[in-house]
């Protein structure tokens, strides 16, 4: 559901759901750059490598986990107001 609200060719839903949706800089950086933008996530970590801290960002497994920590809390937020 979070990756179908995330992708709606209305611009301005997938910003006010990132915008109500507690998410650190990180989660929210890389779901809007990978989820909105469609960037795929090696080219994310190759991007960030030197993106303030480079050991939490710079390997496909945590931006993994950090992606799937961001859009489970986005799942969250759509259960309780349901899905908008």
């Amino acid at each position: 559901m979070a990756r179908r609200v995330l992708r709606s060719p209305d611009r301005k839903v997938a910003e006010f759901v990132l915008a109500s949706v507690n998410l650190t800089l990180l989660e929210k950086e890389i779901i809007t750059r990978s989820e909105i933008d469609g960037t795929p996530l090696e080219a994310i970590c190759n991007s960030m490598r030197h993106w303030n801290n480079p050991k939490t960002v710079c390997s496909y497994a945590n931006c993994v986990k950090i992606k799937r920590k961001g859009m489970i809390k986005i799942a969250k937020f759509l259960e309780c107001t349901d899905g908008l």
